[in-house]
């Protein structure tokens, strides 16, 4: 719409301008005409008189022109070349000069006129233009600051539901244990094997409020990821570190396979404790005497790192579901565990960029395949 405004603006100062020069061109031929056309009727009417006193040549120039006279006049012009052209010429030229200098100060003035106004539709134009955009970026900040406060508040209502239900189970287990624990009504070897039982139950509740503890970090943005450059071949080592002690205790072989060491962008902390909940995983639900592998390979602009185990695998109506929070496969009775470790990871890995998915090993077991940014 603007576009067209200022087209129409620049077609109507051309058109005046045009317009202004041709009036010009045209009154000064109007006026090369009248008074050649006066001069012709004048030189015709003093033929005509055998004197020529003041008062009678006075009284031929006021007196109106005829057709008839003028073309006698043309005649007797053409003839004698009586006063000319030359005077003729002078006088036009004079009044041509006097109508353009005229045009020109007319001409200046629209023009200056004219620019001014373009640049002063221009100037609000980019005035509005950058408000406009000022607008759209606060309604978009706005909508997602009200977006993101609802889905906060959604989080935290899913979040105390669920912690609510995950509670349940180990305390009323734990008030249990202490209970017989406590009690005298049993015998000493009943009750310490529920003073046992209550420590396992305590042990599993610190476990579950660790992992609730970074999950509100993350999820409440107090911690932010700040990724670095560092050694993929240095993250894993650490990782296995973590969970070495776990894997000799059932005899579980732990093979690292590089075909060399990558450089990876991402943050130390959180990536180590995105491996570590996966090569725990792997460990807890191995069978004893099987093997964990680690291996890496290159995907361009990402590094593929794969965590393979033997044990029972994961069903393929399983494979979305384990990223949930306290979610726990058909397989969670064999072994310990609060749910949250598979979901820190998957929230870790893409809040780097990367991405998180399982695949079956055959004939059993679990393929875990995390990518992660390369340098």
């Amino acid at each position: 719409m603007d576009q067209r405004r200022s087209k129409k603006i620049i077609l109507l100062y051309i058109l005046l301008t045009v317009s202004c020069l041709i009036v010009v061109i045209l009154h000064n031929m109007k006026l090369y005409t009248e008074l050649q056309e006066n001069q012709q009727a004048t030189l015709a009417r003093l033929n005509k008189e055998a004197s020529f006193s003041e008062a009678k040549l006075i009284e031929n120039f006021d007196a109106s022109k005829t057709a008839e006279l003028v073309i006698e006049g043309k005649e007797l012009e053409e003839k004698y070349g009586l006063l000319g052209k030359m005077n003729l010429s002078h006088i036009l030229q004079t009044y041509f000069i006097r109508d353009l200098a005229l045009f020109l100060v007319f001409w200046s003035v629209l023009s200056v006129l004219f620019f001014w106004l373009i640049r002063q539709k221009r100037k609000i134009y980019d005035q509005l233009e950058v408000k406009t955009e000022e607008y759209q970026e606060a309604t978009a900040y706005n909508e997602l600051m009200l977006q993101r406060s609802q889905r906060e508040e959604g989080n935290l209502k899913s979040s105390i539901t669920d912690i609510t239900h995950q509670l349940k189970t180990p305390v009323a287990s734990l008030k249990l244990s202490l209970d017989i624990a406590l009690s005298d009504q049993y015998e000493a070897a009943e009750r310490q094997n529920f003073a046992e039982q209550a420590e396992v139950q305590i042990n599993k509740l610190n476990l579950m409020l660790d992992g609730l503890s970074k999950i509100s970090q993350l999820e409440t943005d107090l911690i932010q990821l700040k990724p670095e450059k560092l050694s993929l071949q240095q993250l894993i080592n650490q990782a296995v570190n973590g969970v070495i002690m776990k894997a000799i205790e059932k005899e579980i072989e732990v093979e690292v396979e590089l075909p060399e060491d990558f450089w990876v962008c991402v943050d130390k902390k959180w990536t180590l404790e995105a491996l570590g909940n996966v090569l725990e995983n792997a460990v807890k639900y191995s069978p004893e005497k099987t093997a964990v592998k680690i291996q890496a390979s290159s995907l361009v602009t990402y590094v593929l790192v794969e965590i393979k185990d033997e044990g029972p695998g994961i069903s393929k109506e399983e494979q979305n579901k384990i990223y949930q929070r306290f979610y726990r496969g058909s397989n969670h009775s064999a072994v310990e565990g609060s749910g949250v470790g598979l979901y820190l990871t998957r929230k870790i890995i893409e809040g780097q960029g990367g991405t998180v998915m399982v695949k079956p090993r055959h004939p059993n077991g679990s393929n875990f395949q995390l990518t992660l940014p390369l340098d």
